[in-house]
């Protein structure tokens, strides 16, 4: 039975897709991209997000059950991230301080756990959303919860960087997916040099998707110092009018501006915070960039 790692289900999203949603976070990304605002989503392995603020030191933690992997330095308690997380470790923090990103589920008790809400999608149109992380690496365990979800007449998005091997896109595409791509750049060098990865791989795969899928939305993260020039943007919808694509209705474009609310969350993985001291985006700049998409015909909003 195919099992992955969630590390987060939020339900009664508006955004990630129409109507009312569920949106399940897988862990896992091969992506490092510098801002990102779920840094718990990108090792595969379980990990503690400590918060010592909230630490009443009341030594629940501390119990010999956890196998040390909580320990007390100089009348702190912290984290040692050498060690496996165990189960139920942040079950026991009556303060909160712990939280354990990374709870493996099977698919069908995934599918299980998301059709609690089956009533609020019906009536609102809504669905399931997959993010993450990266979903599309847990292939096997992906493809069974949107067969088992579509079984049941609810509707799936899927929010993905693309940055996954080609053939793993064929099965996927078989089924009736809305598909909210990431274009962070389209420049190699400077996408490799703030995510990492292979923009090419990226590229030809966000190519492939909207030849094949009637249903995309294409979402640009607006990121200081990265793509947020006037330059890039017209790079990137350039890119987007000249994709042959399923369907003949105008493209849809999110703008999503960048924010630092998940600076909090390095801190409790332990991390430094990559763009601490960046300045944020200009508040006329989204408007700037939908104003313009809109000119060239697109359908564009700022935020999901």
């Amino acid at each position: 039975m195919a099992e992955a790692p969630i590390f987060d289900i939020q339900r009664f999203c508006t955004h990630d897709g129409p109507g009312v949603r569920t949106v399940a976070f897988l862990k896992g990304c091969p992506l490092r991209c510098a801002w990102c605002s779920n840094p718990e989503s990108q090792s595969l392995k379980k990990e503690i997000l400590f918060d010592g603020k909230r630490c009443i030191h009341c030594g629940a933690c501390l119990s010999g059950n956890f196998g040390g992997v909580m320990r007390e330095v100089d009348g702190q308690v912290l984290p040692d991230r050498s060690k496996q997380v165990p189960d139920g470790l942040d079950a026991v923090c009556p303060s909160l301080a712990i939280r354990v990103a990374g709870r493996v589920y099977t698919s069908e008790d995934l599918v299980v756990e998301l059709l609690k809400d089956e009533v609020f999608f019906r009536q609102s149109g809504g669905g399931v959303t997959f993010s993450g992380g990266e979903p599309l690496i847990h292939q096997a365990f992906l493809l069974a919860c949107v067969a088992d979800l579509q079984a049941n007449g609810i509707s799936v998005a899927i929010e993905t960087c693309l940055a996954v091997d080609t053939h793993t896109l064929d099965r996927f595409l078989a089924y009736p997916i809305l598909w909210l791509l990431d274009l962070k750049h389209v420049v190699p060098g400077i996408f490799k040099e703030k995510t990492g990865g292979d923009l090419e791989l990226v590229l030809r795969n966000l190519r492939k998707i909207a030849a094949t899928a009637p249903a995309v939305t294409f979402r640009i993260p607006l990121i200081p110092g990265f793509n947020d020039g006037d330059k890039d943007r017209e790079g990137l919808f350039d890119f987007i009018a000249g994709l042959d694509r399923a369907t003949e209705a105008p493209p849809e474009v999110h703008i999503l501006p960048y924010h630092d609310l998940a600076a909090g969350k390095y801190s409790h993985l332990g991390r430094d915070y990559p763009y601490a001291g960046i300045p944020g985006i200009d508040g006329k700049s989204p408007e700037k960039w939908k104003a313009e998409a809109a000119r060239r015909g697109f359908r564009a909003s700022i935020g999901g």
